[in-house]
C-alpha cells in the first residue's frame, strides 16, 4: 500500500449520522478543503401583483445540504458509509453544524447520488491496491420536516 496517511484526514467530528437522533453512531470524515460545500435552500411562493412588486411568503423552514467530496478516503470507510445507506433506508438521521446560524442540528436527511472514482484495480478483487478511492463525492439533503 501507498503511504497516503497524509491525505486521509478520517477524524469522524465533522458529521455523525444514525438511526435515530439518539443513535448517531456512523462518523463522516472532514471533506478534503474546498470540497465540503453548505448550502441552505429557502422555499418561497411568490408573483407580482399588477404594480409589478413581488409579493410572496416562505413556505415551511429553511432546507440544509451539505455537498461533501474527498479528494481521497480509505476504501473501508467508503464501504462503511454506502452500507450504513444501503442498509437503512432512504433516511436517516445527521448531526452537523449549520454553518449559517452558528450551531449544531440534528434533523432527518436523505443521501444524494455517491460517486467515486477506483484506481490501481486487483483484477482478481477489483479492489484499489493502495486501499483508498479517488474523487469520492456524497451530499445529504435535509428532508425539511419541522
Amino acid at each position: 500500500m501507498a503511504n497516503l496517511s497524509g491525505l486521509l484526514n478520517e477524524d469522524g467530528r465533522f458529521m455523525q449520522i444514525g438511526t435515530s437522533p439518539s443513535n448517531l453512531t456512523l462518523q463522516i470524515p472532514y471533506p478534503t478543503i474546498g470540497k465540503g460545500i453548505f448550502q441552505t435552500s429557502r422555499m418561497v411562493d411568490a408573483g407580482r401583483n399588477a404594480s409589478g412588486a413581488v409579493i410572496g411568503q416562505m413556505i415551511g423552514r429553511s432546507v440544509d445540504k451539505q455537498n461533501m467530496g474527498w479528494n481521497v478516503i480509505s476504501c473501508d470507510k467508503w464501504w462503511e458509509i454506502n452500507q450504513f445507506l444501503e442498509a437503512n433506508g432512504l433516511f436517516f438521521y445527521c448531526r452537523y453544524f449549520n454553518h449559517n446560524l452558528g450551531e449544531w442540528k440534528v434533523r432527518k436527511f436523505y443521501a444524494g447520488d455517491p460517486q467515486v472514482e477506483p484506481r490501481n484495480l486487483d483484477p482478481e478483487t477489483q479492489i484499489p491496491r493502495d486501499g483508498v478511492y479517488y474523487n469520492a463525492t456524497l451530499n445529504v439533503i435535509d428532508c425539511g420536516e419541522v
